[in-house]
């Protein structure tokens, strides 16, 4: 088993790029898209549905993101299920966002009446179990994966822009992935040309205006630009080693 691994959950405003870079982890991805939103990214892609009992699809070169529409929670269980078999081609998955999908969740609980005292309780549990599944994937012990990689909305707790999502959990979501990042986009002016350019960038160290944190040794810089998930590896890990036979050819 690989050491080369890392989880991730960036989180964001509306239209900050959260969903473009979690697609930038190493290929071929698994991407559990409970937002609709994967029909905008420009990945080559194929579908699969692991509900009819469909194996993932195999990895034949005309993909590079597989993915799967979640309506609700139980089309994220039957993913894993593969995925901890370790019978899947994916070297990374991608969940977005873990804020809707805990809303999916509740509404499962709940049939989407006022949440009872212990429909919260039940929820932490789905919620916080899913998470940690989601990251104990990177040490799986058949095929495990080069990275996971979350993504939620931030909300204004009033002391900070957090990760949105309710109950208990809101409390823990950080402690349990390797980053926790807040994306934003910056307008920048050229020096020389005074032009204004958009620059996206990962706050991923402690600030006080948004809940950010890194448990890899400090190898990345507080503000990364242009974020990129599979570069991020590369900076924290070196440049993964190709398989031998793949060398030679």
């Amino acid at each position: 088993m690989s050491d080369r691994a890392l989880t991730v959950l960036v989180h964001g405003s509306s239209g900050s790029g959260k969903s473009t870079l979690a697609a930038t982890a190493p290929g071929p991805r698994l991407f559990l898209d409970v937002e609709k939103k994967s029909r905008f990214l420009r990945n080559k892609k194929v579908k699969w549905d692991p509900r009819k009992g469909e194996a993932p699809p195999v990895d034949d070169g005309t993909w590079d993101m597989c993915v799967v529409i979640v309506n609700d929670f139980e089309d994220v269980t039957k993913a894993h299920d593969w995925l901890k078999s370790g019978k899947h081609p994916f070297r990374s998955v991608i969940l977005d966002s873990i804020s809707e999908l805990q809303i999916q969740c509740m509404d499962g609980i709940t049939g989407r009446k006022l949440a009872k005292t212990q429909d919260w309780g039940t929820l932490l549990q789905r919620m916080g179990g899913f998470a940690r599944d989601l990251r104990d994937l990177t040490a799986n012990p058949v095929n495990p994966l080069e990275a996971v990689v979350i993504t939620s909305m931030s909300m204004d707790d009033g002391e900070m822009l957090r990760p949105y999502l309710q109950g208990q959990l809101k409390h823990q979501i950080s402690y349990i992935y390797d980053i926790t990042g807040y994306l934003y986009v910056e307008d920048v002016v050229d020096p020389e040309t005074g032009e204004v350019e958009e620059v996206r960038r990962l706050i991923t160290r402690r600030h006080p205006q948004y809940e950010a944190k890194e448990n890899v040794g400090g190898r990345l810089p507080m503000y990364v630009d242009y974020p990129d998930v599979s570069a991020m590896l590369d900076s924290i890990f070196g440049p993964r080693e190709e398989p031998l036979a793949a060398a030679k050819s």
